[in-house]
């Protein structure tokens, strides 16, 4: 065995965070309020930073009360709709959470911070797997797993697609839960809603009365990971105000509510003096610190202002006919154009709003999966979800169309979709299945 000690060479490639991105992707991924709060730490902690305060701020009120998830006209549509009331606490107790797991790779991380940036004001998942493999470049198997973990957390629940998963992952948790609860939830909830007692009964050999008790401990399990009935007045700082002027849409980064950051002209002074050592390397230090500051909120009002300008131009009937104008857009279509990478874009427009004549909202409201046509070209969900509405709402009362039937009215118009899905924009819009719709001639 040769155990000689000699040298060699070796050549590869590594891609390391400087600290200049680093702190540029931190800033990016701040919204107006978090910024300004960020902004003014570094600013107490480096006396080299000196701030001067904005004149004014623009704000954004959300009026007090309850609003209806869905809204049938551009009227109806308020901002509040889009906003949890809580989100910004349930992220940081999620993201808390996260913290303390061991042994997670780096990738397991990105991919579970998206998980938390993506789930809607009740605590479901809303997005798609088969974009979380394609953005992070993993299997599907491996996005479920990831999931698996969020939904390991607390509150249980949280983290599900659906209802059934939401149920489910409740009952795996509770000791005391009926030994067929889980079978019941994912193969008969259907016909638990409808107390068809006496069938499931019958199917299962069991007494009408333990299939009572199973439904009525399902009944107790929490639809919804997060509850919050609270009312109270929002209010919200829009990063993006877009308005028309002379016919054109102009798009304004809105940085009016950040202090101006510059830097201290006494201790920039002291440091040309050539002070002792020790006092140089520190003002070296924070003048640095205070220029990557700088740098750093410049490139996120330059990316901010390129990714909204993408956005917009692809979005551009919504700016006149609303949300019905809303086209299918993916982070991957924004991201190729803009020459950045997806986790960049994502960054660029999480927890950020716009302002727009339509009104404010949350930038991701912008990105909207969509439905294949036999035009082979693609239908957003949002205009989907109207057809459908639509067609419930115009359909005889006595003879309730069935999902089926609404996948075959949609496939007439060229859009193709399956029967569960229309099932799935249908509980999404808060749609009773055709058998609970139908109505008893008198």
């Amino acid at each position: 065995m040769d155990l000689s000690m000699g040298l060699q060479q070796k050549l590869e490639t590594k891609m390391a965070l400087t600290p200049q991105l680093k702190q540029s992707l931190e800033i990016l991924q701040y919204s107006l309020q978090e910024l300004e709060m960020y902004i003014r730490e570094e600013a107490n902690s480096n006396p080299l930073i000196e701030l001067k305060e904005p004149s004014t701020i623009q704000m954004a009120r959300l009026p007090e009360g309850d609003y209806p998830k869905n809204y049938n006209s551009e009227n109806d549509y308020d901002p509040l709709n889009h906003i949890a009331s809580n989100e910004d606490s349930m992220e940081l107790y999620l993201l808390e959470q996260l913290a303390m797991q061991k042994g997670l790779s780096r990738i397991k991380k990105e991919v579970l911070v998206y998980y938390i940036h993506s789930l809607n004001d009740t605590g479901y998942l809303d997005c798609d797997l088969e974009e979380v493999a394609e953005q992070f470049d993993l299997t599907i198997e491996e996005c479920e797993s990831i999931l698996q973990i969020l939904q390991s957390f607390d509150p249980i629940g949280i983290g599900a697609r659906n209802l059934v998963e939401c149920l489910t992952l409740q009952l795996h948790k509770k000791a005391d839960a009926p030994p067929l609860a889980v079978l019941f939830v994912q193969n008969h909830l259907e016909d638990l809603a409808d107390r068809k007692f006496q069938l499931l009964a019958d199917q299962y050999d069991f007494e009408v009365k333990d299939v009572e008790k199973i439904f009525t401990y399902i009944q107790q399990l929490n639809p919804h990971p997060i509850i919050d009935n609270v009312q109270r007045t929002e209010y919200i700082i829009p990063d993006i105000i877009v308005e028309k002027f002379n016919g054109e849409y102009i798009i304004r980064v809105n940085d009016i509510s950040l202090p101006e950051i510059s830097i201290n002209t006494y201790y920039e002074e002291l440091l040309r003096a050539n002070a002792d050592a020790e006092t140089n390397q520190y003002l070296k230090t924070k003048l640095s610190d205070a220029v990557l500051l700088m740098k750093g909120v410049k490139q996120r009002h330059e990316t901010l202002y390129k990714v909204t300008n993408i956005i917009l131009k692809k979005q551009n009937d919504f700016l006149e006919m609303g949300k019905k104008g809303l086209k299918p857009l993916r982070l991957k279509d924004v991201a190729s154009i803009a020459e950045l990478h997806e986790s960049t874009i994502s960054r660029s427009i999480q927890k950020k709003y716009i302002q727009t004549p339509k009104g404010i909202f949350p930038i991701k409201e912008l990105f909207v999966r969509g439905v294949a046509t036999e035009k082979g070209e693609a239908e957003s969900t949002i205009v989907v979800k109207d057809k459908i509405k639509w067609i419930i709402e115009n359909e005889d009362a006595h003879k309730p169309i069935s999902d089926q039937k609404i996948a075959n009215l949609l496939l007439d118009e060229g859009i193709q979709i399956a029967r569960r899905t229309v099932a799935k924009y249908r509980e999404e819009l808060g749609i009773l299945q055709s058998t609970k719709r139908k109505k008893v001639k008198s």
